[in-house]
């Protein structure tokens, strides 16, 4: 990613760093409350690991859609190593975009009976 005045230009997200923006939207956090934010909300079924997560913060840092800030003064914990990040203007603007690419992707998967069993792909090609 490099560093652009459009939100588009980073679309589509891969889908752990449109989680990573979803977790610095409205608060500050540092990585292992990511990491934990992103597990709760998709219920366990994405688990970064800290290696992941750490290179996706330096790209976003290095797109300017993330920025490393002080610690929050109302922190829980003393841990001098932590460091906390926040989704920038530019992050905020990009995880709007992709928010709106979703659904409109959802709006087109919702007019094709896929989901609904209705109708078996494997079979239509089989002319069956």
């Amino acid at each position: 990613m490099t560093q652009t005045d459009s939100p588009r230009d980073h679309l589509p997200l891969q889908a752990h760093v449109f989680h990573i923006l979803l977790s610095l939207i409205q608060r500050e956090r540092h990585g292992y409350s990511i990491i934990q934010d992103i597990a709760r909300r998709t219920d366990g079924e994405m688990m970064l690991g800290t290696s992941t997560l750490y290179a996706a913060i330096k790209r976003m840092v290095s797109a300017g859609l993330l920025m490393e800030v002080p610690k929050p003064a109302d922190a829980d914990s003393d841990d001098a190593r932590r460091r906390y990040y926040r989704a920038t203007e530019l992050g905020n603007a990009v995880a709007r975009e992709e928010a709106r690419r979703i659904r409109q992707l959802g709006q087109l998967v919702a007019q094709i009976p896929l989901l609904d069993g209705s109708r078996d792909p494997e079979r239509a090609r089989e002319g069956a």
